[in-house]
């Protein structure tokens, strides 16, 4: 934990007896590769850190936590949702919105949501986790693929000003909010340029909860022991269930959850190859003219040197 924070700072505990270790542009490419052939049927979104030891947390779980002093739990996120709603439908005069695609251009802008980032793309993924930092250049860095067993479809359920998971919504609670075996996934629509060039999708899923066991996270991949969600909750704000790959086993539990560590020396050889192989640099990814301004709040030497 750190001063400012109840969370961990650290939470390799929970991935390491889990992750695969990336030590250059080819062992991702034989990783990736090895994913896509053991589970063929599968689809997964990915999502990129520049930090290996970062918790897993939604930007309003982190906030939330910060002003409570405390672990949040769900209800502290419903909360703080619906005072969201109300200033940007009140004060900000953005009424009329639906309450999922008002946190979508929320999140674009750096508002707290409870959504969670990440991509269709495992390259785009990992231009995340490597792309320079001066923060992070020398830290390991971790990739992370989800599986998807469920999809938002902007129906009348999903799509309605008050958000699906809050109680005070007409309709029901989705199933197994907070176990992971319910997490959601949700494409965006084409909002922003950034999102179509970033393959995006949002992980949603309520704050972790004491389920079924075979939605926790094991404390080794041999053991019976798990994690209980109350720990979870320090270094995530969504479940998860962390697994290795087994190419034998061609089914898919669902709610499961893989992890890459990327060692720090690789990051500059991957981030070269995604660049210049594959066009993936920030242009690309932040392809809109915020893009451009948060590329020159980060690197403004650029004003006067080539």
């Amino acid at each position: 934990m750190t001063s400012s924070s109840p969370l961990r700072d650290d939470a390799s505990p929970l991935y390491e007896p889990y992750e695969q270790v990336v030590r250059g542009w080819q062992d991702l490419q034989a990783i990736i590769n090895t994913h896509s052939d053991a589970y063929p049927m599968e689809q997964f979104v990915w999502r990129g850190q520049s930090d290996a030891r970062w918790g897993l947390w939604s930007s309003l779980y982190r906030r939330v936590a910060e002003q409570l002093g405390r672990i949040p739990e769900e209800a502290d996120l419903v909360a703080a949702e619906r005072r969201l709603l109300r200033m940007a439908r009140t004060d900000w005069r953005l009424d009329g919105i639906p309450a999922l695609q008002l946190f979508a251009r929320m999140q674009h802008v750096g508002v707290p949501t409870r959504l969670i980032d990440a991509t269709l793309n495992p390259l785009i993924g990992t231009w995340f986790a490597v792309t320079s930092s001066a923060k992070t250049d020398d830290s390991d860095a971790r990739l992370f693929a989800f599986t998807v067993k469920s999809k938002i479809q902007l129906d009348s359920k999903w799509n309605s000003n008050t958000p699906r998971w809050d109680p005070r919504s007409r309709f029901a609670r989705p199933s197994e909010w907070g176990t992971g075996l319910g997490r959601r996934v949700w494409q965006p629509p084409a909002l922003h340029a950034r999102i179509p060039a970033q393959s995006a999708a949002f992980l949603l899923d309520g704050v972790p909860v004491d389920g079924p066991a075979n939605a926790l996270t094991r404390l080794h991949p041999d053991e019976a022991s798990t994690w209980t969600a109350e720990e979870i909750r320090e270094v995530a704000s969504i479940p998860v269930r962390f697994a290795r790959i087994r190419p034998e086993s061609r089914l898919m539990s669902k709610g499961l959850v893989f992890t890459f560590r990327v060692t720090a020396e690789a990051k500059h050889e991957i981030r070269h190859q995604l660049e210049a192989r594959f066009g993936y640099r920030f242009a690309t990814i932040y392809a809109d003219i915020e893009g451009l301004a948060e590329y020159l709040k980060r690197s403004p030497e650029r004003l006067v040197h080539d």
